[in-house]
């Protein structure tokens, strides 16, 4: 049998409500569905020598395998169809993972994946409000996520792929209609409670192809994955793109900055592609400064195998992006995207015609409209009025196209607020236009990093930028503090390089690089080897350090 079963609740009252939806892990019919997902998969297994799709646990996996314990998979899942289910599952970096989500996706469910940083309190909520009818977890984690499914009302099983079967190819059946739901993935819950953000196939695939385009995607790709496999970065950008196209995806379990940097190094100089959020790209540094200049040499010259090296999900520092380039000769390049939307703005891959920007996102993917429009004030000017042209003002950036969400799952008002009434997406940050250029520049989140003090609009992003281009500024948290004066002062929480650095060289410091009403006024110096906390994306939750230091 390919699952362990560990807990199967009779009396399922969700399940109940819909005879339709059948979870009995039983065999039925044979194939999988015509997914664009699978295509490439599908060519790559049919060929003499199946081509490799992932490498996980000192073990690569070829397309035909990976095909073959999909079909297995699903048909435990599901004697028919799971029509949108939603199915939580919870597996680190590893081959498993993979199969999972292409079996949830194949039997017909919506993939709902689980953090496995998370605690428990965070893993319950998702259960809880995604309404998932069933929880699967890797054996590493069935302590963590048993008691939880149990104590939610729900299934919990654990996959057991280690069949020695020789693999088959599977049959195709019939395709999916694109507007059926794929996948939740949660907000950062950053500004607020995490909401479930409802992808369809067709949202997915258009994430596919525009990444594909704009990056060049081939089937000799190959990439080092390091990041977590609950958000659109690590799940779409890093993993599905490239099996979309045939790639290879070698997964780390956990990011270690000394293995990184030995697999870069390692003979057989075959990798293509890198993504990380800046907190990666920073770590790999500082583990690169405590080598001699000797084994530096011997890590500079890994970096011609590389043909892209992306950061994204927060925003990067000019710092690490000069450093990176440093030791590197790559200049990162820089894009934009959220959940709701996949990627909408991205520096150029080809640098021929425009150059990567520092601070700066680029252009509109393909297929992606983008606009910039003022706030609403007291005037309640009419949207078209709203739309800025033409112009570097500063305003909210709204999205439109095939890759923009279907819904909030199960909040159709926040659903609603959260498109104009053309249909544009409301992303929620500020932005401009460089007017030379015409790069877009993200100044942040509108709700925690445009602060109003003494009737000026202010970038939390812009003033931690300049702090950290100090050579004693090692991380830095800019936030808006309510003040009767004010309106807000600004607030700054920093972790120093040298503990020998004072307040008042912090304020000098602003005083040369800013304009006087940009330079904090209020500081929180944390202790020696106290860190800002971030999740594992690389964000900080500005609400929370609020609440905590400034209450």
């Amino acid at each position: 049998m390919l699952f362990k079963q560990v807990n199967l609740l009779r009396n399922n009252k969700a399940i109940s409500k819909s005879s339709s939806i059948n979870l009995i892990l039983t065999r039925y019919y044979q194939g999988l569905p015509n997914l664009p997902i699978f295509n490439k998969a599908f060519e790559k297994a049919s060929i003499d020598h199946p081509s490799t799709a992932i490498i996980s646990e000192n073990k690569n996996f070829c397309y035909l395998k990976l095909l073959s314990d999909v079909e297995k998979l699903k048909n435990q899942l599901t004697k028919t169809d799971l029509k949108e289910a939603r199915v939580a599952y919870l597996f680190n970096n590893t081959y498993d993972y993979v199969v999972t989500q292409w079996a949830i996706w194949a039997a017909g469910g919506i993939a709902v994946p689980l953090s496995v940083s998370h605690p428990q309190e965070e893993l319950e909520y998702t259960l809880k409000d995604s309404q998932a009818y069933i929880a699967l977890a890797h054996k590493n984690f069935e302590s963590k996520l048993e008691p939880i499914a149990k104590k939610v009302g729900i299934q919990f099983t654990v996959p057991d792929l280690s069949s020695s079967d020789a693999p088959t190819l599977p049959s195709k059946t019939d395709s999916y209609n694109e507007s059926r739901g794929a996948l939740i993935i949660y907000t950062s819950g950053t500004t607020g409670k995490p909401k479930g953000v409802v992808l369809t196939h067709g949202n997915l695939n258009a994430q596919y192809k525009a990444l594909t385009e704009a990056w060049e995607y081939k089937d000799t790709d190959k990439i080092l994955h390091p990041l977590p496999l609950h958000h659109v970065h690590g799940v779409i950008n890093a993993l599905n793109t490239i099996l979309y196209n045939g790639g290879a995806v070698e997964f780390l379990q956990k990011f270690n900055a000394e293995k990184v940097w030995q697999r870069f190094k390692d003979p057989r100089q075959d990798l293509t592609l890198f993504m990380a959020v800046p907190t990666i790209y920073s770590k790999l540094i500082q583990y690169f400064e405590t080598l001699s200049e000797k084994d530096q040499s011997k890590y500079k010259s890994c970096f011609n195998q590389f043909r892209l090296m992306v950061s994204g999900s927060a925003a990067l520092p000019g710092p690490i992006l000069q450093k990176w380039k440093n030791i590197s000769g790559h200049t990162l390049l820089e894009r934009y995207g959220m959940s709701e939307i996949g990627m909408a703005l991205t520096n150029p891959y080809n640098q021929s015609n425009s150059k990567r920007l520092e601070g700066h996102v680029g252009f509109p993917f393909p297929s992606v409209q983008v606009r910039i429009v003022r706030p609403i004030t007291e005037e309640n000017l009419p949207l078209k009025q709203r739309i800025i042209e033409n112009s570097d003002e500063a305003g909210e950036l709204q999205i439109k196209g095939p890759s923009v969400f279907k819904e909030y799952f199960n909040r159709p008002e926040a659903t609603r607020d959260t498109f104009e009434s053309d249909g544009w997406f409301k992303t929620g940050d500020t932005a401009s236009i460089n007017s030379e250029t015409g790069h877009y520049k993200i100044l942040g989140r509108t709700s925690v990093d445009i602060i109003k003090t003494g009737g000026y609009k202010v970038s939390a992003l812009e003033i931690e930028k300049t702090y950290l281009e100090s050579d004693f500024v090692q991380d830095i948290a800019v936030l808006g503090v309510e003040d009767q004066e004010w309106g807000e002062k600004v607030a700054a929480i920093v972790s120093l390089k040298d503990e020998n650095t004072s307040e008042s060289m912090l304020k000098e410091w602003g005083k040369k690089h800013l304009a006087p009403y940009k330079v904090p006024t209020l500081y929180i110096i944390l202790k020696s080897g106290q860190e800002i906390p971030k999740n594992a994306m690389g964000k900080i939750n500005k609400k929370s350090l609020k609440k905590e230091f400034f209450s």
